[in-house]
């Protein structure tokens, strides 16, 4: 039974918001969010914590949106672990269709609460400890790189190293 996990984290940027208007945050893949201007990485991993499928997206960018597009580069799978911002109804029609279970716990705010198999959420720290592991670039984590091509390249290396060891 193979099983994935989904899931984002947020890379803080150093641009000051001078610099994002003159030189076009959007195209840098940077975004405003509350917490500032930020860029958002979406991965889908296995379920040794190897990252799969990676996307970069401005910060702003809500986590549905881009779900089907990660999740569909990769075959289908038993279940799908996700956290609570990849809950919404059209994302659990479509696994159903896909034959994926979704292991997706609801939003306190949902008026339908779905069930979900909890002991196999509590395997959703796999994908946690992926983005630690990416985390530990510095580089990465603090975003260094301004243009995204840069960025999604160190990326990319990052994730070589991560399913390698």
């Amino acid at each position: 039974m193979r099983r994935t996990g989904c899931s984002s984290t947020a890379a803080a940027s150093r641009f000051t918001a001078a610099q994002a208007v003159e030189k076009g945050a959007l195209a840098h893949g940077i975004g405003r969010t509350k917490g500032g201007r930020n860029t958002k990485l979406h991965a889908v991993c296995d379920e040794k914590g190897r990252p799969c499928v990676l996307l970069l997206t401005p910060g702003n960018v809500h986590d549905c949106r881009v779900a089907q597009l990660c999740i569909e580069a990769m075959p289908p799978s038993a279940e799908l672990v996700a956290d609570k911002g990849y809950d919404s109804q059209a994302l659990r029609e479509w696994l159903v269709e896909r034959g994926t279970e979704p292991v997706i716990p609801p939003r306190k705010s949902r008026k339908i609460q779905y069930d979900y198999d909890r002991a196999i959420y509590k395997q959703r720290n796999v994908i946690e400890r992926m983005f630690c592991r990416f985390k530990d670039w510095r580089r990465i984590a603090t975003r260094f790189d301004r243009n995204v091509r840069n960025f999604m390249s160190a990326i990319s290396l990052a994730a070589t190293v991560i399913w390698w060891l």
